[in-house]
């Protein structure tokens, strides 16, 4: 389901995070507004290396040699785990063996923190056919399970639609590609994208939105 939709940005069906925002069929139709939400959505998801969308995926990937196996996604439930032998052979892990500490409370729209790991619990047994360590063979443990954000913030839901309408509706054309404009009564500067300084869109509030939930850094659990 789409974190923002067509209707939000119509004026009898206006949304809280698109007020101000509203456009009309005839500024953007319907099909190519849908068609900038997916875009701007994946973009902003992108720049802010972090899903915002819930998904049910089955991932596949590797520990260190540990008790815990650090999450490529937020999760909030996993459904089953499998791990792979050098023969080829996938192994169903018992659930009561490893336990999920997700980085996002209980109602999944406020993080906890950034990462999100599997952890074997001790004295359950361990893996089966592995013991007590996620093995490190390339893609060996197959994860089952929901994935990214289940209620996406209101901020987010409000930077891609600052992103949607900046796109149907720039101020000027020349202002793609000039930084500062003057007039007799007013300069002003405007700040073209550079994610080195923590800039990607130019558009305040949005490169505000990115930098307070961009997640950058990766942790090693263990």
């Amino acid at each position: 389901m789409a974190l923002i939709t067509e209707a939000d940005f119509r004026s009898a069906t206006v949304a809280e995070y698109c007020i101000d925002l509203q456009m009309d069929t005839s500024t953007a139709p319907a099909t190519a507004l849908t068609a900038a939400i997916a875009r701007f959505t994946t973009r902003f998801q992108e720049y802010t290396n972090d899903t915002f969308e819930q998904e049910t995926l089955t991932l596949s990937t590797q520990g260190d040699g540990t008790m815990t196996l650090r999450l490529p996604k937020r999760c909030s439930l996993v459904t089953q785990i499998r791990s792979l032998s050098s023969s080829g052979t996938y192994t169903t892990q018992p659930a009561a063996r490893y336990r999920l500490h997700s980085s996002l409370y209980s109602s999944g729209s406020k993080r906890i923190g950034e990462v999100d790991y599997l952890e074997l619990v001790a004295g359950a047994g361990g893996l089966s056919g592995i013991g007590y360590y996620w093995p490190s063979d390339p893609n060996c443990v197959e994860i089952t399970g929901t994935f990214g954000w289940t209620t996406a913030p209101a901020d987010v839901k409000r930077a891609i639609a600052l992103m949607c309408w900046d796109h149907f509706k720039p101020q000027r054309g020349d202002l793609r590609r000039a930084s500062r404009v003057s007039t007799q009564d007013v300069t002003t500067e405007y700040l073209p994208a550079d994610p080195a300084a923590n800039i990607w869109t130019g558009i305040a509030e949005v490169d505000d939105t990115i930098r307070e939930y961009r997640r950058d850094t990766v942790v090693e659990v263990g």
